[in-house]
């Protein structure tokens, strides 16, 4: 339904890793702290209070705590709850690679193959991602597939890409499952096309929580793309991962409520969906937002905003925009 894009995934926001519990040495009151500082951190069941969660987070990692140290180094590399500063977020994620945190271990090389709080090293960030790889570490195995992607530290190899993020997904990681989702949907990078294939991807990925694989599982399911056909959860599923901000299923459904798929036509509503998926940066739907605005299908026309939209879509890639 849209034009399938794999783009550059490699982890260059180290700022957003997502906080997870720690693993590796740690004391009793250490997880007891760090546990209190990760409900401060999402404001899970008390008031959000990130100066105080860092606190916390403080306290657990000389507690001798690798996931509170882990969660530090994110929390200095991002400023939240305390000031950024990329050579102490380096120090902390160190520590915790010192004490075996698996996540801690595959990033830290993210810190030197870009010379974040620290000297660029690319090839000691490379051989360290190659090590850690090779003893099963999924994190450094996507990032490892991220690398050959963009070529960050070795010759871009898309085979090579896909060869990493295929250990990865059968190791579970749910960003890997959804991009062999995608190669098996579209046939890239050498993957045979098998739509039930991409289904099963899709839907392990949606099973971990990835908002993107939900969103295509609802597209396949929607059209009995790989088997089962089932309108009513692909819509559902789409809706809820247009919630939730993934801008493909925003597009997706505008593409239902224009075209009628599942739902009755619905001009306006199509120009809503486009219009948030182009916020969101669908450059799919900047172009599909762009033709509406034009033509004043669903809205009152606007040649100035739809030129506006056709330039950022056009810039994006999408053919026709020009």
């Amino acid at each position: 339904m849209n034009r399938m894009q794999i783009g550059n995934c490699f982890v260059v926001g180290v700022a957003v890793l997502l906080l997870s519990a720690g693993c590796g040495k740690k004391t009793a009151d250490g997880a007891a702290t760090y546990a209190q500082a990760t409900a401060l951190l999402k404001g899970d069941g008390v008031p959000k209070d990130e100066a105080k969660a860092v606190a916390l987070l403080l306290e657990a990692a000389n507690a001798n705590h690798a996931g509170a140290m882990f969660d530090l180094s994110t929390c200095y590399m991002s400023g939240t709850g305390v000031g950024k500063s990329p050579e102490t977020a380096f120090g902390w994620i160190q520590k915790a690679a010192a004490l075996g945190h698996p996540q801690a271990k595959a990033y830290s090389a993210v810190y030197q193959l870009q010379g974040i709080g620290t000297q660029q090293n690319q090839d000691a960030a490379v051989r360290l991602l190659e090590q850690e790889a090779a003893a099963g570490n999924d994190h450094a195995m996507v990032i490892l597939a991220n690398c050959y992607e963009i070529g960050a530290g070795v010759p871009m190899d898309m085979q090579k890409a896909v060869e990493w993020h295929r250990l990865a997904a059968m190791k579970g990681h749910a960003n890997s499952m959804y991009f062999l989702g995608r190669c098996y949907a579209k046939g890239l990078y050498g993957v045979e096309k098998n739509p039930a294939e991409a289904v099963q991807w899709y839907g392990g990925a949606a099973g971990k929580g990835s908002i993107p694989a939900m969103g295509k599982l609802g597209s396949c399911l929607l059209l009995g793309l790989g088997g089962e056909k089932n309108e009513a959860k692909g819509l559902d599923l789409m809706r809820k991962a247009a919630a939730a901000g993934d801008p493909d299923s925003m597009h997706n459904l505008g593409v239902c409520h224009e075209q009628g798929i599942g739902v009755a036509k619905d001009p306006a509503q199509a120009v809503q969906y486009y219009r948030q998926g182009a916020e969101a940066g669908s450059f799919e739907a900047m172009y599909n937002y762009a033709v509406c605005l034009s033509e004043g299908k669903g809205v009152a026309k606007n040649p100035t905003d739809a030129a506006q939209w056709f330039a950022k879509a056009a810039a994006g890639g999408v053919t026709g925009a020009k």
